[in-house]
């Protein structure tokens, strides 16, 4: 997407929009409001007050997430195609369970939990707040017990996903080095691009047997 441009006179607004704006994936710009009104890239971010000032797209600092994964989603979701809007989630079972996330193609980022709970309401978070067209999470079938208390918990809580498991084997080689991600969230992105096979009827699926 273009650059996202940051244009407010507001500094306790300006300096809540950098401090998450750095935590994503986004490329941004700090322009006063005169000079984006003039230079006009597109999204502006900026307050409710000053939504007037400009003709471009704009989006209020009051209607973005704190949380910068779930905002980075929240601005791509203005410039994008609703069918293009689709989440993508893989998910590496383990004693770290790795997760990264893709949104209308695009990475939109990572992390590791701990624990079941935690990760599912992180993808609740992320779910709920960022608009989508679909919701495809994918998790990997080489913890089977682990895995399958993933997939149970997601599926129950998010009936409208598309949950597959993913045979995981070879994707925590390291010939591969994605930028920026741990050994555990390279797995879960390269289960996230694998084929998978998706819930029988009864929420069900065979898993490999390690």
């Amino acid at each position: 997407m273009k650059v996202v441009g940051v244009a407010t006179s507001d500094s306790r607004a300006y300096y809540s929009i950098l401090s998450r704006l750095k935590e994503t994936n986004l490329r941004f710009v700090s322009l006063t409001p005169s000079q984006a009104a003039e230079e006009t890239p597109e999204p502006i971010i900026t307050t409710k007050n000053e939504l007037g000032l400009f003709s471009v797209l704009t989006i209020p600092i009051e209607d973005l997430d704190e949380n910068p994964l779930v905002m980075e989603g929240q601005i791509l979701s203005k410039t994008l195609k609703d069918n293009k809007r689709v989440i993508l989630i893989g998910v590496d079972p383990g004693f770290r369970i790795g997760v990264v996330v893709f949104y209308g193609g695009n990475g939109l980022g990572s992390f590791t939990v701990n624990s079941i709970d935690v990760l599912k309401w992180k993808v609740l978070a992320l779910v709920r707040n960022v608009p989508h067209s679909e919701v495809v999470i994918k998790v990997g079938d080489g913890a089977p017990k682990l895995s399958r208390s993933i997939v149970r918990a997601l599926a129950e809580h998010l009936p409208e996903a598309r949950v597959e498991v993913v045979d995981e084997r070879g994707t925590t080689m390291n010939r591969i080095r994605s930028r920026g991600l741990t050994k555990d969230q390279r797995a879960a992105e390269r289960i996230a691009l694998r084929k998978g096979t998706s819930l029988g009827k009864r929420g069900t699926t065979r898993f490999r047997t390690p």
